[in-house]
């Protein structure tokens, strides 16, 4: 067998072809991304005797993959922790051509494990589980802008309402269309009402209530611009990107839920108390199937949750900081799966285990931080054996506990 190495940058590579006593067959040497060269490598190359090795990065190595995979070659994603560990050296050399031999080595000496390649659907939960992310991102800075800019034009408006309220968006279409107090001191309180009302399509007396307290805060806030200032154009502008970003994400959202419905382990996710379908399916959509896990311990360092561990003479620390190596978007999602449980529990169900390992941790005056990390793992354990056996979170509490849960 032969082994086609690929040294994976942004729009190139450097490849090589190898024999198993790591001799070049073809020597390293630097190819672009584009059709007729990679048409031209192919045909030198024998499908039967050569297979490809390459390193996963972000997503330039995408194209590589999809042109070999479709001429029936082999192709091998190898994890870069796998290949930089590999080619440790003491004087710290780094070049094209050995990252090509590095690859080389690694494949003949079968130092890497196949990944099992999932259902194209995974790839579309994550892509759109993805872009949530980065559009949720772009709110979180723009409300912080938005946040500065009342600071200048209505800063009692900014001191008294949360921020729930705040970005409600019968608040923002308020203020888009009177963004300035001298503005909202000269209306009526039926007309600021109606503005209020006109995004849930009915008026009530909570608007007339509403509309009455902001136009006091109106009357009484100190601003620092007058209502033609640039700022005020820049406010509207801002609530407008908010409110249409805020769409945007409403709908990515609703689709993730419709898509990840036909997948088996999101009905067993969602099942766990506290979980709800958004965060069930951003769990599916970035842990994929688990069933290519053989323990829960692959899919903790999956996520970047294993422990490290370090060892000193006859002193070792097994429960060091975790690693990090693995999915961040993963571990974000079920750590604000770990709070959101904690905070209904704390009101529903106080004997949920998650709960109760979270005050077990807070008892050994752990951070809080650091106890809601342990009940990740706790949460990624209940996950796995409730996906690996097939069962729902209420039946399995229910085989273990004479007391049905509150639900």
């Amino acid at each position: 067998m032969y082994c086609l190495s690929f040294d994976i940058a942004k729009g190139k590579s450097v490849v090589g072809l190898f024999n198993g006593q790591l001799e070049p067959l073809i020597a390293p040497y630097e190819i672009h991304h584009v059709k007729e060269e990679f048409v031209t490598l192919a045909s030198k190359l024998d499908i039967s005797q050569t297979e490809i090795i390459l390193e996963s990065t972000s997503m330039y190595h995408y194209p590589v993959v999809s042109f070999f995979e479709n001429l029936g070659f082999v192709v091998i994603i190898l994890n870069p922790i796998i290949s930089r560990e590999h080619k440790r050296n003491l004087r710290k050399t780094k070049t094209d051509f050995i990252d090509c031999v590095n690859l080389a080595a690694i494949y003949f000496e079968k130092k890497f494990n196949l990944q099992k390649k999932h259902l194209p659907i995974y790839h579309q939960l994550q892509s759109i589980s993805r872009h949530v992310f980065t559009l949720n991102e772009s709110m979180v800075r723009y409300k912080n802008r938005y946040h500065q800019l009342s600071e200048l034009i209505f800063p009692l408006y900014e001191y008294t309402l949360t921020n729930d309220i705040k970005f409600k968006s019968d608040h923002m279409t308020l203020l888009k269309a009177f963004p300035h107090p001298e503005l909202l001191i000269h209306q009526r309180v039926d007309r600021l009402a109606t503005v209020l009302a006109s995004m849930h399509k009915r008026i009530d007396r909570r608007f007339l209530k509403t509309a009455q307290r902001i136009k006091d805060l109106a009357k009484m806030t100190l601003y620092s611009v007058s209502q033609d200032d640039v700022v005020v154009d820049e406010f509207v502008e801002l609530s407008n990107l908010i409110l249409d970003l805020d769409d945007k994400i409403t709908h990515h959202q609703n689709h993730l839920i419709d898509l990840v419905q036909t997948r088996p382990d999101f009905h067993k996710i969602v099942s766990i108390f506290g979980i709800s379908p958004y965060m069930a399916a951003l769990l599916v959509a970035e842990l994929k199937d688990l069933s290519s896990y053989r323990t829960v311990k692959q899919l903790t360092a999956a996520c970047g949750l294993d422990p490290t561990i370090t060892q000193s003479g006859k002193s070792i620390d097994y429960h060091g900081h975790i690693s990090k190596r693995g999915n961040k978007h993963a571990r974000k999602a079920l750590f604000n799966a770990v709070s959101t449980i904690i905070r209904s529990s704390s009101r529903l169900n106080p004997q949920n285990p998650i709960l109760v390992y979270y005050r077990k941790k807070r008892s050994e005056n752990k951070h809080h931080y650091a106890s809601v990390i342990a009940c990740t793992t706790k949460l990624l354990r209940i996950i796995f054996t409730l996906c690996k056996n097939d069962l729902t979170y209420l039946s399995q509490y229910n085989q273990n506990h004479s007391v049905t849960p509150i639900v």
